[in-house]
């Protein structure tokens, strides 16, 4: 098994990058989330990867976040789809929209996406819904007063850690822990790694 791939950034598209890793060109498919955390042709990057076996082939899809391969493995459990559908999903929505849409079951949201109709959509939410660990733990009113992106990075944040295997209520914790020091600017690589060092 392929877990992670580290080399210098040969060619990138939005869907597929390709890493020079000793020589060797490795191909992988990648989401736009994932492209755009990418850096420039030339420079070394790091991506966690999943290997996809069939009889003709062997696929390698790349994620800059946990959390990303996390939902692509939760969304191919799915049944009628496959890593090609699952990437598309993560392209048009980040892990913590698609979260909300599955949690609230918001049908609308999943078949903006191109590819997911109505019924697809609802068979993410039925068999997802129950493996969605966070149900928006946060809804104060101090944190609704919040920027949408401060809240959807600190749910995020949450979202890794309990990835990682803590339990959310100390997750949640650590986090508030880290904010009051480091103030609601702290960017959100900053904020698990830090967050990370209060267990």
């Amino acid at each position: 098994m392929i877990d992670s791939v580290r080399g210098l950034l040969f060619k990138k598209t939005p869907t597929y990058c390709v890493v020079n890793c000793s020589g060797i060109g490795i191909g992988i498919f990648i989401s736009i989330n994932t492209y755009q955390h990418l850096g420039d042709e030339g420079s070394e990057i790091f991506l966690l990867t999943y290997l996809h076996v069939r009889e003709d082939a062997l696929l390698l899809y790349g994620f800059s976040e946990e959390t990303e391969r996390d939902m692509f493995r939760k969304l191919i459990s799915v049944s009628g789809i496959g890593p090609r559908l699952a990437m598309t999903i993560l392209s048009g929505l980040s892990v913590m929209d698609l979260q909300r849409a599955i949690s609230s079951e918001d049908v609308d949201v999943l078949t903006r996406v191109p590819g997911i109709g109505k019924k697809t959509a609802q068979r993410v939410i039925l068999e997802l819904k129950e493996k969605i660990a966070i149900k928006m733990p946060y809804t104060d009113s101090a944190f609704m007063a919040l920027t949408p992106h401060e809240r959807d990075k600190i749910n995020e944040a949450l979202l890794a850690l309990v990835t990682l295997g803590y339990r959310q209520s100390e997750a949640k914790v650590a986090i508030e822990r880290v904010l009051k020091k480091a103030g609601h600017e702290i960017s959100i690589e900053n904020l698990i790694k830090l967050a990370l060092q209060e267990f």
